[in-house]
């Protein structure tokens, strides 16, 4: 037998032996059933909120339902509500575990979400930052900062002395409740344009009570005003009945107290001069016995 016909009914036995192996296995693909759909997903609460919690993406996990499905109004995985749903805020309290409902929240773009993110009975008031008295741009609504207030006081004496610098902190543990305009953390995975809203803005709105509001109006006009970021971590686990601590001491930081050529070339302020003079001595004087 010519060898090219050998070689001719080789080749047409491994294209049948191939085109075999590719319909066997197209076969067996089809037969296969499709793997079964993920159970469906709701959003709920990983920890109890009170009413005005901004949510933050470790306020919510997903929770598979059973047989009963998903009931109406809850938040599922592909429901586009709920890539809205951090930033929004608590609008009524929700239990550990309870399923979320977009009546539950108020979202930023809602009329009314600054009134409905604060606690009752308190107030929002703005005070004005820069890159370096904001934290550079790093506070983000649902932060919780100090308010510093430092003061720069010129010498009137003779001039040849630095001016004095002074501070302290006027409200501790406050809540941030807007960055500019933006009333929510802004997603990480955005846009570089839309992160730059709450790095550029110039000024942050605080949550604060009446007296206190009234001691930020006042401060503003005295010094600057700076904003020191506390951790979240311990905010977080006081829990929303439990009081903040006051972290007030009462007593300013003096420039002499952190700098050296200070205490050179100033005196000890009035505060501290009364304190290391020791206790005031009192003189009485007795009329004689003979006085009426």
């Amino acid at each position: 037998m010519n060898l090219r016909v050998v070689l001719r009914i080789a080749s047409v036995f491994g294209l049948a032996l191939l085109a075999a192996v590719v319909l066997r296995g197209m076969f067996i693909a089809s037969s296969t059933p499709p793997a079964p759909p993920p159970p469906p997903a709701i959003q709920v609460a990983a920890a109890k909120l009170a009413v005005g919690t901004l949510l933050r993406a470790d306020d919510l996990v997903w929770h598979e339902v059973g047989e009963a499905g998903v009931q109406k109004g809850q938040i599922t995985k592909d429901s586009p509500t709920a890539a809205r749903l951090p930033g929004a805020v608590v609008r009524r309290p929700i239990e550990e575990g309870a399923p979320i409902t977009e009546k539950d929240v108020v979202f930023p773009d809602a009329p009314g979400f600054l009134a409905a993110a604060l606690q009752p009975g308190l107030r929002a008031v703005s005070v004005a930052i820069d890159e370096v008295t904001g934290n550079a741009g790093l506070t983000m609504p649902g932060d919780r900062v100090d308010l510093i207030l430092t003061h720069h006081m010129t010498d009137t004496g003779s001039g040849d002395t630095p001016p004095k610098v002074a501070s302290e902190t006027v409200l501790a543990d406050v809540r941030v409740i807007a960055v500019g305009s933006v009333l929510h953390a802004p997603d990480t995975e955005a846009p570089p344009q839309r992160q730059g809203n709450a790095a550029s803005a110039r000024t942050v709105t605080l949550e604060v009570t009446p007296r206190d509001a009234e001691s930020v109006a006042v401060a503003s006009r005295l010094g600057q005003l700076s904003l020191a970021l506390r951790s979240l971590a311990v905010s977080r686990s006081q829990g929303p009945d439990s009081e903040a601590p006051a972290d007030l001491s009462g007593q300013p930081v003096w420039g002499r107290d952190v700098s050296a050529v200070v205490r050179m070339t100033q005196p000890r302020p009035a505060a501290h001069a009364v304190a290391a003079s020791g206790p005031a001595r009192v003189q009485v004087f007795r009329g004689s016995d003979g006085a009426k």
